[in-house]
């Protein structure tokens, strides 16, 4: 198994285990501990910060995805490779701090009716600007070092546990409100510190200089490609985080309490894409340096049909377990249904386009991803605000929805028109069709109590799910690694 199927195995299931805990946190503990304002304060706290630390960040993300291969020398510390993002990154966030100190007096005012709770603890959103801003560049650092696993597991499962300590406090009368926020916030922290800890031990960590490798040319280049990466960075933030601000702005901050947890259940589809994109952007942009476009399409399709049976059995276990899921969530819930679905189904629109997005923005035509994400950014602001006025939250879900068809929809024609890269096969269509069938079958499976519903409903879901990918042979990993697992069982 290839270094990409490794690593996105162990990225997978670190997600998995936090989706678990943050299930616990979010959907069980959080509804009946908080308020549904309390719930929103510290999501749209972050949601505003990854926002902004995306600006902050100055596009060197971009940087980092497609000029790293150039660096690259671990005898010369990468040629300063990570001095530099320190110093742009450190450049960035005064920058966004100046402007915040600035422009949160009125932010607070105008919140101040509608949303009490947030104006309080405004003022910590420029902290969680600069941790996210710090975290990102040493995460993609440790990527682009081929350790994509290490920041998963600091984001998904640290950060969750951490933050299930703290409601249990808060539950407990050990800390109150005020407490809670100070405490989540400041634990935002400890991934950066982790990963220095990390990289210093693998002697990584060196702050060497890189102004004699720099010429004229490659400034352009940086200048180039942080300008194109700051628009191109607002891709997956407008999709993830202005739909809740703008929820907020026209609902109120109990909306976006049950938004954003009927959302949480729809992004369970996303985390094994996430992963997955997450390493292959370095072994892409080695590709690409030996413009070897065949390594690279055979990367795209694997990475579309396997990211796309994972997501449809995910959707399809969501969906078939609505009532279930309404079960345990309070009553005032129940109006998220509609978005719980649509935004599935634009999270499984999303990853049956594989690794499009890292194929483009590590490519000659990185600029078009810029462009892309313009759009993009357009058509969020467009249908949030023509439909949520008109359905509420279901209507942010559809803005997603439409959204992300039109996105994709262009960002796969343009690989296949300049590189003739395609990412779909007759597995996608062989997928759909048995999911479909699944879905009625397992519709007419009478409904029994919560525990013994949810298992008897997934477990014949899974199987069923399972004979199809196998008998199919949609995927030649799942064909192999079944294979593996039939071996060990026959050596035991």
């Amino acid at each position: 198994m290839g270094l990409i199927g490794q690593q996105t195995i162990k990225g997978t299931f670190y997600s998995y285990l936090g989706v678990v805990i943050g299930f616990i946190n979010l959907a069980i503990l959080s509804p009946v501990i908080f308020t549904a304002g309390e719930i929103g304060v510290t999501q749209v706290m972050m949601a505003m910060a990854t926002i902004v630390a995306q600006l902050g960040g100055l596009g060197f993300s971009n940087v980092t995805n497609r000029l790293f291969p150039w660096f690259r020398d671990r005898e010369s510390g990468h040629n300063g490779f990570l001095s530099l993002g320190l110093l742009i990154t450190a450049a960035g966030f005064l920058v966004t701090a100046i402007v915040l100190i600035f422009w949160l007096p009125d932010f607070e005012e105008a919140n101040r009716e509608k949303s009490e709770l947030l104006s309080d603890y405004a003022y910590y959103i420029p902290v969680l600007v600069g941790m996210i801003m710090f975290f990102t560049l040493l995460d993609n650092f440790c990527k682009v070092l081929f350790n994509a696993v290490i920041g998963t597991f600091l984001r998904e499962v640290v950060l969750r546990v951490i933050n299930l300590g703290l409601i249990l406090m808060f539950h407990f009368g050990i800390i109150g409100f005020s407490g809670y926020v100070s405490g989540f916030v400041l634990s935002q922290a400890i991934p950066a510190v982790i990963i220095i800890i990390y990289l210093a031990g693998r002697g990584e960590f060196r702050l060497t200089g890189f102004a004699s490798f720099i010429d004229r040319k490659l400034i352009r280049e940086i200048i180039t490609l942080s300008g194109y990466g700051v628009i191109a960075g607002l891709s997956g933030i407008a999709i993830t985080n202005i739909d809740k601000y703008m929820v907020n702005s026209y609902l109120g901050l109990s909306e976006v309490g049950i938004y954003s947890i009927a959302v949480y259940f729809a992004t369970l589809i996303l985390i094994p894409a996430r992963v997955m994109g997450k390493i292959s952007v370095p072994v892409v942009a080695e590709a690409w340096k030996r413009n070897d476009k065949q390594s690279i399409n055979i990367i795209y399709r694997k990475s579309s049909i396997n990211q796309y049976l994972i997501g449809l059995l995910v959707f399809l276990g969501i969906v078939c377990n609505m009532h279930n899921i309404f079960k345990i969530l309070p009553s005032e819930y129940m109006q998220g249904q509609y978005v719980i679905i649509l935004f599935g189904l634009t999270n499984l629109l999303n990853v049956s386009s594989g690794i499009s997005q890292y194929i483009l923005s590590t490519s000659e035509l990185y600029r078009y991803t810029a462009f892309m994400m313009l759009l993009l950014i357009v058509l969020v602001l467009a249908t949030n605000i023509l439909l949520i006025p008109v359905y509420g939250i279901t209507g942010a879900a559809i803005a997603s929805l439409l959204s992300m068809f039109v996105f994709n929809g262009v960002m796969v024609g343009i690989l296949y028109a300049k590189f003739r890269l395609w990412p779909y096969t007759s597995g996608h269509v062989v997928l759909t069709f048995g999911g479909g069938v699944i879905y009625l079958v397992t519709s007419v499976i009478p409904v029994m109590g919560l525990i013994s519903d949810l298992v008897i409903r997934s477990l014949s879901i899974t199987v069923l799910f399972g004979l199809l990918v196998l008998l199919s042979g949609v995927s030649t990993e799942v064909t192999s690694f079944a294979g593996y697992l039939k071996g060990l069982l026959k050596k035991r």
